[in-house]
């Protein structure tokens, strides 16, 4: 099972990083990530309902039942844009932070110190 608990924790922390370095409160307009919206929540719901809409999918296959099979696709589809919906919203609004004035470019030869044991390189 993958865990998707920490995305509630980056949107509180990431929230609080922006909200300090533009020095004043966002707007519910300017962002997508709240205080009181659970991205997991979010997520979670519309697998829920893909799982549901794959499993109607099934049995109207099982049925030979194109019109519903048909119906189900739309839904998984829906369902599957409210998912890629979510993560596209959180990239734009880690490239509201990006766009930024005045914040420092990476360098180029930049390593993420060791004392963080980040596996990724």
């Amino acid at each position: 099972m993958i865990n998707i608990d920490f995305l509630d924790e980056f949107s509180r922390e990431y929230l609080i990083f922006l909200e300090k370095s533009v020095g004043e409160k966002l707007q519910s307009d300017e962002i997508y990530l709240a205080e009181n919206h659970s991205v997991v929540d979010s997520i979670q719901s519309d697998i829920e309902n893909i799982n549901l809409s794959i499993a109607l999918f099934i049995k109207a296959r099982n049925n030979n039942d194109e019109l519903a099979m048909r119906a189900a696709l739309l839904h998984i589809r829906s369902f599957m844009m409210g998912v890629y919906g979510v993560f596209y919203q959180i990239v734009e609004d880690i490239d509201h932070f990006i766009e930024l004035p005045d914040k420092i470019s990476f360098p180029k030869d930049y390593k993420i110190p060791e004392h963080y044991n980040y596996p990724i390189k």
